[in-house]
């Protein structure tokens, strides 16, 4: 999920960091499921005075931990009810809020505590982006991060939310609703780790599911928006459930938020005003927060072992349906492209490490690595396999913590395989393999044709247990001869020998291994220069002063998390080539040196616009961006004014992967983006003068319909032509 439009997050919105702290601090080295608390709660919300009345009867599993204590936000006076109980509160230190901590002295034979509270919610000081709670005319938003309830530790919670609301508004939280006039009634009986009270002046649009009822929640009137999203609704559902195993909840919903953010909770997704309009968020977003009640809110984390669920989430959503359109092998590269571009020396950390995203380079780790890992679980076990081993997982941990290891588990009881071993390489150390190739050459005796050749791992450190896949052109033959070449050390010769004659010989040209990038295969893209540990923001000093002034915000937003140096073009005599360099302004005199080092691609850069693409894009009605490459990485940015450098500054960032962009008004509207052909890989080797192109057979997508049935267990199980009548490797460490 992303907490903001386009970044990553938790599954959950809050309590990362407390669940995290509290489990790390324990020492949990696997998944231990916490206790499970009962709430019956029941609430008198009042949107127009922002006041919560709060009755919240509890009741404690036996041998719950005693002392107990919580926290509350310092507008609330809890009293406790039962006889005997009492409380005693002490101010704590919330940072911008008010909080309380309460210990509650509870005769040791009771396990039923009820506590009654009202109070009137300070209004946030900035609503510019999401609080962590609001009680407002214009909209509620409550979890367990606004401290409305009593958390004692990191307990799982069963509840009932009874809420009395104004006739105008609905109220939503997990679980199943019995709606009468004035209220409603919340009821999830399901272990789950927060309690959401999410309510304003919402239109309902609802569909019945086989799966579950489909719900969308507009602040406006929008029949046509909400029935595109019901019908996607009941398809991922759908799809998932076939998947993966039932969907664990009685409903989902689509929420329009206040702000423009990206959320997902257990059973609904809150998406901005403008986010949920954006007409790919559908296709894209959209099934990543419905496959989340799946992991992450379906089956729990352990943080204490490592964030599996957006690393999963990403594979069997966005790569799934980038697979689906035949993308699967540029998606993979993007991920691939984008660790190389990010993740260097101190930025690499443990898959097993990650807990949530705050960068592209943590970003790179816990999603992009991870969905590597678990691609490789699938070539290694096959579809249907590793499907079973996910259902497995799914079933026995369903409203349960679970970790890596718990993952791994299942997938040795589907397979009947030990995967410790094999795992552990892409879980518990950081870096990656880097793979040369050497030494290919043909020879022919007559009979068969030999293609050998060597394969060295150049990563510093111990080398990885690889499986890594080739592909051989034959004259005459398509598709490509693939196969797996099992790597355990440092070094693998190999010796293929085929009847028809060899052409091409590609290693990994689908994408399949997590492995560092060449960097010749690496196009230029702006996340050369975003990733660089070092490297030099140059201003326009010919500009006039407001575009001077935006574009110089622009740098030191860019700048500071960057460790970059900001200059004028006036006070450089010449480009560095040590560093990476960012070049902004139409008017900066290095312009020109973009325009070289693009000139083999068919770009044009004047004074008066840029031609890429086969297109001329005029200066004074669009903003360009371009990235060249060279010995150092370089990117160019020019906005036809002022107005329009701020929204570029915070969009061009998500736009690291590509090489080339255009964008329109001060909303900076993307109309054009692209990424520049990688010329020659040096894993890819011509093995004779004719030219020839490498033809992959198409691969089914996971879940693939069962009216088309695959001939092989896995879309990545490698052709074996009859045609191939030898093959032998060696390795060395």
């Amino acid at each position: 999920m992303v907490a903001q439009a386009g970044a990553g997050a938790l599954p959950r919105r809050v309590r990362a960091i407390a669940l995290c702290a509290l489990l790390c601090a324990a020492g949990a080295a696997s998944a231990e499921t916490p206790p499970v608390v009962r709430h019956a709660l029941t609430v008198a919300l009042s949107p127009e005075r922002g006041h919560l009345a709060v009755r919240d009867e509890i009741t404690l599993p036996a041998g719950f931990p005693r002392p107990l204590s919580f926290l509350l936000d310092g507008a609330f006076e809890p009293r406790a009810e039962e006889p005997g109980a009492r409380l005693h509160g002490s101010p704590v230190d919330g940072g911008p809020r008010s909080l309380k901590r309460y210990t509650v002295e509870l005769p040791p034979d009771r396990t039923r505590l009820t506590l009654v509270y009202a109070g009137r919610l300070p209004a946030p000081v900035d609503l510019r982006a999401m609080p962590a709670g609001i009680v407002s005319p214009e909209m509620v938003y409550l979890d367990s991060g606004s401290h409305w309830f009593a958390r004692f530790g990191d307990e799982l919670l069963r509840f009932t939310l009874a809420v009395r609301h104004p006739s105008a508004w609905h109220v939503v939280s997990q679980g199943r609703a019995t709606r009468e006039p004035g209220g409603v009634t919340w009821e999830e009986q399901h272990p789950q780790d927060d309690i959401y009270l999410v309510g304003a002046r919402f239109h309902l649009y609802k569909e019945a599911t086989p799966h579950g009822e489909a719900q969308v929640y507009l602040r406006e009137p929008d029949e046509a928006l909400a029935r595109r999203y019901l019908a996607a609704t009941a398809r991922y559902l759908d799809l998932y459930s076939r998947l993966i195993g039932p969907y664990p909840y009685a409903k989902f919903a689509l929420i329009e938020n206040a702000w423009e953010t990206g959320l997902g909770m257990p059973s609904f997704t809150l998406l901005g005003p403008r986010v949920l309009r954006l007409p790919f968020i559908i296709d894209t977003s959209y099934p990543h927060e419905v496959l989340h009640n799946w992991w992450g809110n379906g089956v729990y984390l352990d943080y204490a072992s490592g964030n599996w669920a957006e690393g999963l989430t990403t594979y069997l959503a966005d790569h799934l349906l980038a697979e689906r359109d035949g993308r699967g092998a540029a998606y993979r590269r993007g991920l691939l492209q984008k660790y190389a571009d990010y993740v260097t020396g101190a930025r690499d950390f443990p898959l097993r490490e990650f807990r949530a995203r705050h960068g592209e380079a943590s970003q790179a780790v816990g999603y992009g690595k991870s969905v590597m890992l678990f691609h490789a679980l699938r070539l290694r076990l096959g579809d249907e396999t590793f499907l079973a081993g996910l259902r497995r997982f799914y079933e026995r941990h369903r409203f349960t913590v679970a970790g890596f290891d718990d993952i791994r588990r299942a997938f040795e009881a589907a397979s009947g395989r030990r995967l410790e071993a094999e795992l552990a390489q892409w879980v518990d150390r950081t870096g990656a393999p880097a793979l040369e190739l050497a030494d290919v050459r043909v020879t022919h005796d007559g009979e068969e044709f030999r293609v050998r050749g060597r394969m060295t791992q150049r990563q510093p450190g111990r080398p990885y247990r690889l499986r890594v896949p080739i592909a051989v052109q034959l004259a005459g033959r398509a598709p490509a001869h693939e196969t797996v070449l099992h790597m355990p050390g440092r070094r693998l010769r190999f010796d293929l020998r085929f009847a028809e004659r060899p052409l091409l010989l590609a290693v990994d040209p689908r994408f399949d291994l997590f492995r560092r990038l060449d960097p010749a295969e690496l196009p230029p893209s702006l996340g050369r220069v975003y990733g660089a540990e070092r490297g030099l923001i140059v201003l326009p000093g010919a500009a006039p002063a407001a575009v001077r002034r935006a574009y110089y915000a622009l740098a030191e937003s860019w700048a500071r998390p960057a460790g970059f140096a900001i200059v004028e073009d006036t006070e450089i005599a010449a480009l560095p080539d040590d560093r990476a360099v960012w070049l902004l302004g139409w008017e900066n005199r290095f312009r020109p040196e973009v325009a070289r080092r693009l000139a083999d691609r068919g770009v044009e850069v004047d004074a008066d616009g840029v031609r890429v693409d086969g297109r001329r894009y005029a200066r004074a009605a669009r903003s360009v961006a371009l990235a060249a490459g060279g010995r150092n990485a370089v990117a160019w940015l020019g906005a036809p004014n002022a107005a329009s450098v701020p929204a570029l500054a915070r969009k061009l960032p998500h736009y690291s992967r590509y090489g080339y962009l255009v964008f329109e008004g001060p909303e900076a509207a993307n109309v054009l983006k692209g990424e520049w052909p990688v010329a020659e890989s040096p894993l890819q080797v011509a093995l004779s003068p004719e030219r020839a192109q490498l033809e992959l057979e198409p691969r089914s997508p996971l879940a693939a319909p069962k009216a088309q049935p695959s001939a092989i267990s896995s879309p990545t199980a490698m052709r074996n032509s009859a045609n191939t009548r030898f093959s032998s490797v060696t390795s060395s460490r």
